[in-house]
């Protein structure tokens, strides 16, 4: 039997724009409220890493139409190796060594946390302004070396308007200290990164659904000089990442280089976080809260519908069907996929969808 699926949109045709016209990000869009919270799935080796970075289309599994553009899907269940990685936004006197950033608006505390416990990881400092994002340093638990790290001078990392194709650079450097079985040693760090954002397109989440984003490729490269004079280490990491307007940093993939800031070896080459929940943000509320069957969740972005559902019960593959008239009498098929996501270019003054589920 045919699971049905239905729910309503009505669009002004002042919202119908190109589905790939540029779309903005706003520094102020990155979370900054004292007391709230995001969580992701954490991983470190992880193997779909060159999967997770390929530009989906509809070629491959009929999530949007063809020729507009990619999709990151995201949206996988939490595996084994997954942990939880929550990221609280802290007033700056509360973090690690907060004292030595006075200038900050706000902190973000990382914390891994597990069945049986809760390990503070990392402290980072920021703040808001016109120009952007500053980032003042950071403290970073379980090293070789000092954690602690005062950017002089603090540096953007997130422009106050990002767009597709947007490039940018920044450089700091700050002094630390590396214990060893010798004893301690000074070492100043040169720091710097490039940025560009690479793609926009479609990211898919755990929980929260499908959004609007723009993907960043940043690299980051660190010289070390011992006693402040001779290179001790050079290292380079990759890191991309996904901003989207209501979630900030929604999924992140790093890549590290052939050494650590820390000067140990590194336990791991690469990690993933995806975000599944944020206390900032409810619509739509988190899947536990949703019917098993039930909920066509249907979001505007960039002049398209961004639809999202809940698996059918016994049910492979979906239509997905619209309608323009009131009375719903005359459903268009859109198309069939077998995930639980599709993207429509609005050109009309209303729409309405649904989707049944197919055996």
């Amino acid at each position: 039997m045919k699971k049905l699926l239905c729910t309503c949109l009505v669009v002004p045709l002042g919202l119908s724009v190109n589905a790939a016209s540029q779309f903005h990000f706003y520094a102020t869009n990155l979370p900054s409220q004292t007391g709230t919270y995001n969580c992701s799935y954490f991983s470190t080796n992880s193997q779909n890493v060159a999967a997770m970075l390929t530009l989906t289309t509809n070629s491959s599994g009929g999530l949007i139409p063809p020729g507009t553009e990619p999709t990151w899907d995201f949206s996988q269940a939490q595996q084994a190796s997954e942990s939880i990685l929550r990221t609280d936004i802290i007033s700056p006197a509360a973090g690690m060594d907060g004292s030595s950033f006075p200038d900050a608006g706000y902190a973000e505390q990382d914390a891994v946390e597990t069945m049986t416990y809760t390990n503070q990881t990392a402290w980072r400092y920021y703040g808001i302004t016109n120009q952007g994002r500053l980032y003042y340093g950071s403290y970073v638990a379980d090293t070789a070396a000092d954690g602690l790290a005062v950017f002089a001078p603090a540096t953007l990392d997130v422009p106050a308007t990002v767009t597709n194709g947007q490039t940018w650079t920044r450089a700091t450097a700050w002094n630390t200290t590396v214990y060893t079985i010798f004893g301690p040693y000074p070492i100043y760090y040169e720091f710097s990164a490039a940025a560009r954002v690479d793609a926009q397109g479609t990211l898919i989440l755990p929980n929260l659904g499908a959004f609007e984003a723009l993907r960043v490729h940043e690299t980051h490269g660190y010289t070390g000089l011992l006693d402040g004079l001779y290179p001790e280490e050079i290292v380079t990491n990759q890191y991309y990442y996904w901003l989207v307007p209501g979630l900030g940093v929604a999924a992140q993939i790093t890549i590290y280089g052939s050494n650590q800031v820390d000067g140990e070896t590194p336990p791991f080459t690469n990690s993933v976080e995806r975000m599944y929940s944020a206390s900032y943000y409810t619509n739509p509320p988190p899947i536990s809260t949703q019917p098993t069957i039930g909920n066509l969740h249907i979001r505007l972005q960039s002049g398209t519908a961004a639809l999202s559902w809940i698996p059918f019960t016994n049910s492979t593959s979906y239509q997905v069907q619209a309608s323009g008239s009131l009375t719903r009498t005359n459903w268009q098929l859109l198309g069939l996929t077998s995930s639980t996501n599709w993207s429509d270019i609005l050109n009309s003054t209303q729409r309405f969808y649904r989707v049944v589920g197919l055996p």
